[in-house]
């Protein structure tokens, strides 16, 4: 990009040398040493994994998990062997905030809506379930009042997979608007769901 001055669009691989013989030019380098890394290779295309800065999004979980606690802790659901009910018990208490979005282009988009700013302004964005939602809380923001929908940029980003799997059922099936209707209640009855162990965390206490 731009931002590599003298190294614009050469390989990553050839400027890291190019990087060390500049520097110790200009009489900056101290010391060289080895060290040993674990480098992450993608499985897709064997191509080394770089770590790189991004904005995401976070669900707050301190509340969010209270009443998905109380209803595995008052046998309202029961896992079966019982012992991974303790199992659950000791994720949902020692919860972190999850991270939800997913630079994937399937699933459910992240709802939020991002506002034009200047260059070198903080972004501004609102959250709504749709873009004519979205509009009206933009406009209720001062000095946006004449801003338009061609003007808001939906996140590009999806909602991670776990997150999609409670959303599915209920969107497709329409279970929030019309709770108990035939037909979430014909294919979704969600009483008995079979799993393994080691996503009890992953997808059963998140779908809870």
């Amino acid at each position: 990009s731009d931002a590599g001055g003298m190294y614009i669009g050469k390989d990553r691989f050839d400027v890291r040398k190019e990087i060390v013989v500049d520097l110790e030019a200009a009489g900056l380098v101290e010391k060289i040493e080895d060290y040993n890394n674990k480098v992450g290779y993608s499985e897709r295309t064997k191509v080394v994994i770089e770590p790189r800065l991004s904005m995401q999004w976070f669900l707050k979980m301190d509340e969010i998990t209270i009443p998905a606690l109380n209803a595995v802790m008052d046998d309202n659901i029961k896992f079966y062997p019982p012992k991974f009910k303790n199992t659950y018990r000791h994720w949902m208490t020692n919860i972190k905030d999850w991270c939800i979005s997913r630079q994937l282009w399937w699933g459910h988009r992240i709802p939020a809506y991002f506002l034009p700013t200047a260059e070198g302004e903080e972004e501004r964005y609102v959250v709504a379930e749709n873009i004519d939602k979205a509009l009206e809380l933009a406009k209720a923001i001062e000095g946006y009042e004449n801003i338009t929908k061609e003007q808001l940029r939906h996140d590009d980003d999806a909602l991670d997979t776990w997150f999609s799997s409670w959303l599915w059922p209920i969107s497709l099936f329409d279970g929030i608007n019309n709770p108990n209707n035939e037909e979430i209640n014909y294919y979704y009855p969600t009483s008995d769901l079979v799993t393994g162990p080691d996503i009890i965390f992953f997808w059963v206490a998140r779908m809870i």
